[in-house]
């Protein structure tokens, strides 16, 4: 009988996080699955070839040493929400929480806060009523549903917000925010990295995840997994999430996959405004008409060295992150739009990119302080266009202890 194929499309990832790190968290297909592109999964060998120096009495070399790396296990998602219609609760989760929460990027749930009209209002300013809370950068990256008075229908997100109620937005209003205008707070999960105060911190704010890969009858299982992830879109598409996990390869079985196994299968938002009122992709609270943009973590991730373990190398920490953000904007006049001023003068403002418009599948990414850094010329098809690069800069933590560059926000 000859040997059976692999088939490469036939592939299902399971991610779960970890009680005790470097312990086989024995993640299942109904609970632990999540959305893959299936020619985007790979992994790299456990082991590297050391060549031997050794004197042989000839020329060829000697018997070389097998020796043990760190695991790295990739692949790449698409950013979607629960479902159309899906109502967030505390159980109730993005698809994608465990990768993230492995990533360093914890989540949080916020309930919905009921309609209410503003105390006071501005361009690009909302003071809130009382029935929200009076606690400084709770709601940072959250949507304020505008439902009534000025600013109907529109969805701005928090940049930042103040123990007074302040709520500074990522888009500006004219005619501004009043009285009239009646915000809400629907239910969401956001996601933002953190920065572990100590390590005792560091298993919640950094855990650990099990990864199982099923392809075609194979099983490959990771331990002590932590990663980075970088986000990507193209104008009027879906957004992709890519993660890349670095941890300690435990082994190779043959297994199938779970016959439980469930999938969020849905389809994903768009970068589109379609019949939103409020814009999808947002800098400096000006519309920008991009084709293609990136939010990279810019993550250190190593597994330190330690002879007390199968392969020497311990589970994968996350190091300093250097997040930065990419994008395409076809030119403009100086009176529009002049981005090498602004990297001049070392401005600093906010951003949103939102994706979809249906209630339980749509998604908005907070940028609160993005610092402009390069802006090369380009061109898209017969037009000219900018590659504008951004710090995303933290500008402190939030009342959850995370920090505050790039926030993903569900709801």
């Amino acid at each position: 009988m000859a040997d059976p194929v692999i088939r490469p499309r036939n592939v299902a990832v399971l991610v779960k996080l970890e009680s005790t790190e470097g312990e086989d968290a024995s993640p299942v297909g109904n609970t632990d699955a999540i959305p893959v592109e299936a020619d985007s999964v790979g992994w790299n060998s456990p082991y590297r070839e050391e060549n031997s120096n050794e004197a042989t009495g000839s020329l060829v070399a000697g018997a070389p040493l097998i020796v043990g790396q760190p695991a790295t296990i990739r692949f790449r998602s698409r950013l979607k929400g629960a479902g159309l219609g899906v109502t967030y609760t505390s159980v109730v989760k993005p698809p994608l929480h465990a990768p993230y929460s492995a990533c360093g990027k914890r989540g949080f749930f916020q309930a919905a806060v009921s309609a209410a009209v503003l105390a006071a209002g501005g361009a690009s300013e909302a003071t809130l009523e009382a029935s929200f809370a009076a606690t400084a950068q709770l709601y940072r990256g959250m949507p304020l549903v505008i439902g009534a008075g000025v600013g109907d229908g529109a969805i701005p997100f928090v940049s930042d917000y103040t123990v007074g109620r302040v709520a500074t937005l990522t888009d500006s209003f004219s005619p501004v925010l009043d009285t009239t205008t009646s915000v809400s707070i629907p239910d969401n999960w956001t996601y933002a990295g953190t920065s572990p105060a100590d390590n005792a911190a560091r298993a919640t704010d950094h855990p650990s995840a099990t990864i199982y890969v099923y392809e075609d009858g194979l099983l490959r299982k990771f331990l002590g997994c932590r990663g980075q992830v970088t986000l990507e879109g193209n104008a009027a598409g879906a957004g992709f999430e890519s993660f890349e996990f670095t941890g300690v390869y435990a082994g190779l079985s043959d297994a199938g996959i779970p016959t439980n196994l469930t999938v969020a299968n849905h389809s994903g938002p768009l970068l589109l405004q379609g019949s939103a009122l409020s814009e999808a992709f947002h800098i400096n609270r000006k519309a920008l008409p991009i084709s293609q943009f990136s939010i990279s973590d810019g993550a250190e991730l190593e597994s330190p060295d330690d002879p007390n373990t199968t392969n020497g190398f311990g589970p994968g920490q996350i190091g300093g992150r250097t997040p930065r953000v990419t994008c395409d904007p076809l030119a403009t006049l100086v009176a529009t739009r002049n981005t090498l001023a602004e990297i001049a003068a070392g401005s600093v403002y906010p951003g949103i990119i939102r994706f979809g418009y249906a209630a339980g599948n749509r998604i908005g990414i907070t940028l609160p302080q993005l610092q402009p850094v390069a802006a090369d010329p380009g061109t898209r098809g017969s037009f000219r266009s900018e590659q504008v690069n951004f710090r995303a800069i933290n500008p402190g933590r939030d009342s959850n202890t995370r920090d505050g560059d790039v926030i993903r926000c569900f709801y």
